[in-house]
């Protein structure tokens, strides 16, 4: 358990520092869940919203290839558009909000 919350906290980290080479690091290329985090978080932030947070737009794709989901919400209802939206990156926030469209029509 130890190991999984070091790990969220080097993706956090990662993620807010927009290193997308040590992302690529910690994740396997798809199919991993860890993308967005594992539970227990605080807030349950995911380094996609930490990453749309910082307007780090090369993590945030990277993130999404990955399979981190756009949609998932923190502890308060937030998602990783949320973030973007609030931290003056409306371009990234739109960005999110079509991946969010998109696999809504989908289903």
């Amino acid at each position: 358990m130890r190991q999984q919350a070091d790990k969220a906290a080097e993706m956090l980290s990662a993620a807010l520092c927009g290193d997308i080479a040590r992302l690529r690091e910690l994740l396997p290329p798809t199919g991993d869940p860890a993308e967005d985090g594992p539970l227990g978080v605080p807030d349950c932030v995911t380094p996609l919203m930490a990453a749309a947070a910082c307007g780090h737009e090369k993590v945030v794709e990277y993130l999404l290839q990955c399979g981190a989901d756009p949609s998932r919400r923190d502890r308060r209802g937030r998602t990783a558009a949320y973030y973007a939206r609030c931290n003056g990156h409306p371009h990234l926030a739109e960005r999110l909000d079509t991946v969010v469209d998109k696999e809504k029509i989908i289903w």
